[in-house]
């Protein structure tokens, strides 16, 4: 369904879940490596020449350099990092920067790589070294935990959307048959012979919210059969002796455009189901007039006008209000930004207009 995501709102397809803070702490540990390389630079000391021997002292440098970025992004941050934790964390990263100086100075006395004083002047090197990596770890630990919980809540946040879209939809559809049977229990009161043909066409209503409904979005045209259904069951209570004209439906399309266009089920029923709820059944030459048109832009227009019910008529007492109430909250959650629902009332006439943008 199309939920603005919010929408994420929305997850693409293609995305996968790479693992971006590890290969941004790799990628700067390969590219300070070939910076030494080519420059021959080393921290404190002439980088040697051998290409064997600069390869194997970095990955053992690269190795204890990994042990203090991962023992933050791993360990630390994520168990102390916390309300009321945070000396312990303050000295848990201190003890680690010192073990990591003292791990670094030791390497290089195993390597040769100085002097008394060159080695006093690696262990400062290192220890600011050290900051640096622990200030890049902490960074991409809280950046990663920020998108990773900022997803969490797209997540549940669409979930809620759908469980109310659910809700909408299940409430929608009792209500479209109670009115429903309420029309076929006044035929049979008459003893009309429409009421059997009324039930084969309330049977065909609901196949398609059976069948067709549960889907998040349908082809235009199912939802024009559907609404014309709705207006032949409609024509056999009020008007079984007259012409479709009573009830005219003027439908304006681009050639194709029904079949390719799709919108969510029965957005369009409540505003019909409006008007003969709060309208005059008794107006002529028109119960109603529906027209749909649709641009190529994918604009679509729907417009309900019907005549209003005497004031104090039985039609205007009636109970109910559910079906509008529902739609507005759909159009919030389906299209936001992008629909339009005004209604316009004189002492004779309810117009009801919605635009959407498919």
């Amino acid at each position: 369904m199309p939920v603005a995501a919010p929408r994420r709102l929305f997850v693409l397809p293609w995305r996968l879940p790479l693992p971006w803070p590890h290969l941004v702490w790799l990628g700067l540990l390969l590219y300070t490596d070939l910076q030494l390389w080519f420059t021959r630079a080393g921290l404190y000391s002439v980088a040697p020449a051998e290409t064997v021997t600069f390869w194997r002292n970095a990955l053992l440098a690269d190795l204890l350099d990994c042990a203090l970025f991962y023992l933050n992004y791993l360990v630390l941050q994520p168990r102390l990092f916390r309300p009321r934790r945070g000396l312990a964390y303050l000295g848990a990263v201190v003890g680690a920067l010192v073990l990591f100086a003292l791990g670094r100075v030791a390497l290089s006395i195993a390597l040769g790589e100085g002097s008394p004083l060159t080695l006093s002047l690696a262990a400062q090197t290192h220890l600011m070294l050290g900051g640096l990596i622990l200030l890049l770890s902490a960074g991409l630990r809280l950046a990663h935990d920020y998108l990773q919980e900022r997803e969490q809540r797209r997540d549940l946040e669409q979930q809620h959307l759908r469980t109310e879209l659910s809700l909408l939809k299940t409430q929608l559809h009792p209500h479209f048959l109670f009115n429903t049977l309420n029309n076929i229990y006044s035929l049979t009161l008459h003893a009309s012979p429409q009421a059997p043909e009324a039930v084969m066409r309330l049977a065909e209503l609901m196949r398609y919210q059976l069948y067709d409904s549960p889907d998040d979005l349908v082809p235009l045209i199912q939802e024009i059969r559907h609404l014309r259904g709705f207006l032949a069951l409609q024509l056999l209570r009020l008007l079984p002796d007259e012409a479709d004209e009573a009830l005219p439906f003027t439908v304006l399309l681009p050639l194709g455009a029904e079949y390719v266009r799709r919108l969510p089920p029965m957005l369009l029923l409540p505003l019909v189901e409006n008007a003969f709820k709060h309208g005059d059944l008794a107006a002529r030459p028109h119960v109603a007039r529906l027209r749909l048109q649709l641009e190529p832009n994918g604009q679509l227009l729907f417009s309900v006008m019907n005549h209003c019910a005497p004031e104090g008529g039985p039609m205007l007492a009636a109970p109910g209000g559910m079906g509008l109430a529902n739609l507005r909250r759909r159009l919030e959650l389906l299209y936001p930004g992008r629909h339009s629902l005004t209604i316009a009332a004189t002492p004779t006439e309810y117009q009801v207009k919605l635009e959407v943008q498919l």
